[in-house]
């Protein structure tokens, strides 16, 4: 795998073609990777095409899943509610969908009728979970509020808290939504990843995954010393931004997410959101797009969900009104 200089992309594609990529982006990596999720490294290809697994062929997992969710909920809304957004979790989740048993937990005590603000510490004996499921979905929140750094920022933590209650997991959510948002933007994702992060965990994370990609881009260098990409919050992340950052083409970022092993479909589709969001949904190879899946909450829901949150984030830069306003 070739890598780039690290340098901001220019404008080439609009903010709508590149609102899509974010979205499609985190679609197809989701789907790419999830027939490969824990597979021995060595027995993942090369060149990646979709392959059946789980629910067949170009389906998604609960990554792509809790991502319409959260962008159904941002647009009822017009920013992150919590006790909404905890409600269409609770309302659309499908464990068929493959959901980690940390998130299966927190909508449990949700469903349950324990308040929001107290079921991801409770699920987890007041810890909070150190995973990667805040980070995997928001998207969105970087789509809508792309243009604001302070108000993404705040937006992209509250968003996590829904079911992520571990500082390192809430630095992670923002730290990603971050990076998709300045691709979305024609800045450098790498560095406004490092620029948001809080936590010692999440900024060494970063700094570690540069420093071990310094001399190119390949699966062993993005896995690290472990091997394999883990489901924790701040490893996973920092694969993602700088396969996402680093790689020349959207194909080569998802692909080296892949490869990398352990959590593929996540990482590969937190990589493809901040590729997508670099080059457009136009740099997405249409063979891959035209094999995810496209029923009622499929492929076309989430282009009508990505162009909507565009058409948001554009009218509040313009000062025109958006909605209902946001916390």
């Amino acid at each position: 795998m070739r890598s780039n200089p690290l340098s901001a992309d220019p404008p080439q594609a609009t903010v709508g073609e590149r609102a899509l990529g974010a979205l499609l982006g985190t679609f197809v990596g989701d789907a790419l990777g999830m027939p490969w999720e824990g597979a021995p490294v060595d027995s993942i290809p090369a060149v990646l095409e979709m392959k059946g697994a789980r629910l067949g062929r170009g389906t998604y997992t609960d990554d792509t899943q809790m991502t319409i969710a959260l962008a159904e909920s941002l647009l009822r809304c017009d920013g992150v509610d919590e006790e909404d957004l905890a409600r269409t979790f609770v309302a659309h989740h499908d464990p068929h969908r493959g959901y980690g048993v940390g998130t299966t937990r927190v909508l449990a005590q949700l469903r349950a009728g324990t308040p929001v603000a107290e079921a991801a510490r409770q699920a987890f004996a007041g810890r909070g979970s150190l995973g990667n499921g805040a980070a995997m979905r928001v998207a969105p929140v970087a789509v809508r509020f792309f243009e604001d750094e302070v108000l993404l920022d705040a937006q992209a933590r509250r968003s996590a808290r829904v079911t992520h209650a571990h500082d390192v997991a809430i630095d992670a959510a923002a730290t990603q939504a971050a990076a998709v948002a300045a691709a979305l933007d024609g800045r450098e994702p790498l560095e406004a990843a490092t620029r948001t992060a809080r936590t010692d965990a999440m900024r060494a994370a970063l700094d570690e995954a540069a420093e071990r990609t310094a001399a190119g881009l390949d699966p062993g260098a993005l896995a690290g010393g472990d091997g394999t990409v883990p489901a924790l919050a701040h490893p996973s992340v920092a694969a993602a931004v700088v396969a996402g950052a680093r790689c020349g083409r959207f194909e080569e970022a998802v692909e080296v997410a892949v490869r990398a092993g352990g959590d593929t479909d996540t990482v590969a589709a937190m990589a493809g959101a901040i590729a997508g969001a670099r080059f457009g949904n136009g740099a997405i190879p249409p063979r891959w797009l035209e094999a995810l899946e496209d029923g009622e909450r499929g492929r076309s829901h989430v282009e009508a969900q990505a162009g909507e949150l565009a058409a948001r984030a554009l009218a509040a830069v313009a000062g025109a009104p958006t909605g209902r306003k946001v916390r």
